[in-house]
């Protein structure tokens, strides 16, 4: 949460130097706040209603889906600041910090699955 308030905080000073009036650049800064948003909005969701992990398969996938929507965030928050700047939209970081969000999320999915 603490990394969506500081990219919040540094696009409302940064801003419109930080895109150079590149409209493309300016959306891009943009998804990325979102981004890191959706992140932390995970990370606590999780954290909240994470049930202790079961024995075996599913417990061990459950904790790498939570060290994977735990890891996220920091590839997210690298991605907000180096990636919008080039203004391309081949954003590798990005995408690989969304699939890992996605992966995780999956993969909390089989330790909560058949419980009575």
């Amino acid at each position: 949460m603490l990394a969506f308030l500081g990219t919040g905080a540094w696009m409302a000073t940064h801003f419109p130097g930080a895109y150079s009036g590149g409209e493309t650049i300016r959306y891009m800064y943009r998804a990325n706040h979102v981004y890191l948003l959706l992140a932390s909005l995970l990370n606590l969701a999780i954290g909240m209603y994470r049930v202790s992990s079961r024995p075996g398969w599913r417990g061990n996938l459950a904790l790498i889906g939570s060290a994977l929507v735990l890891a996220a965030p920091f590839l997210l928050f690298y991605a907000f600041f180096v990636e919008p700047a080039h203004g391309v939209p081949e954003r590798p970081a990005t995408l690989i910090g969304m699939v890992m969000l996605l992966a995780g999320v999956l993969a909390q999915w089989p330790n909560r699955a058949s419980r009575a």
